[in-house]
């Protein structure tokens, strides 16, 4: 298959434009995006954290937990992908998994967007957090 050389800023612009979709809760719109930057930059775990993140804000945790994996699958020692795992399986209620998945994402980006964001997950269990999750909160389609 012939492919056509796409670059990195039009693909950033691309995923820019699925991240506005999904905040506004065009779930479609947003997961039509992600799939084409997959298809695009098949060696990239960031659409496919990007397309868990849409099923995640839909509540369909396995779904989301599936994309994360894929993720992983390319980039085994991704913090970005292992910090939404943990997060999804915190919300799921697999506390003990999430804790390990949100461990890793710290340990591989201490300093990083990804590892503060698993740290600060980290605190809020520490701290009691229980997650609820209310799909009928999320935005819906316009």
């Amino acid at each position: 298959m012939f492919m056509v050389p796409i670059e990195r800023d039009d693909l950033v612009v691309m995923m820019e434009t699925g991240y506005i979709y999904l905040g506004m809760g065009r779930f479609a719109e947003a997961k039509e995006v992600f799939e084409g930057v997959s298809i695009l930059a098949p060696e990239s775990d960031v659409p496919w954290v990007a397309m868990g993140s849409v099923s995640f804000a839909q509540g369909k945790f396995d779904q989301a937990i599936q994309c994360y994996k894929k993720a992983l699958g390319l980039k085994k020692d991704s913090p970005f992908a292992h910090s939404f795992m943990g997060e999804v399986l915190f919300f799921k209620g697999q506390k003990e998994e999430a804790i390990q998945e949100l461990k890793k994402a710290t340990s591989l980006d201490p300093e990083g967007k990804s590892g503060g964001f698993a740290h600060a997950l980290l605190e809020a269990i520490e701290k009691g957090f229980q997650p609820s999750f209310k799909p009928e909160a999320m935005p819906r389609s316009l």
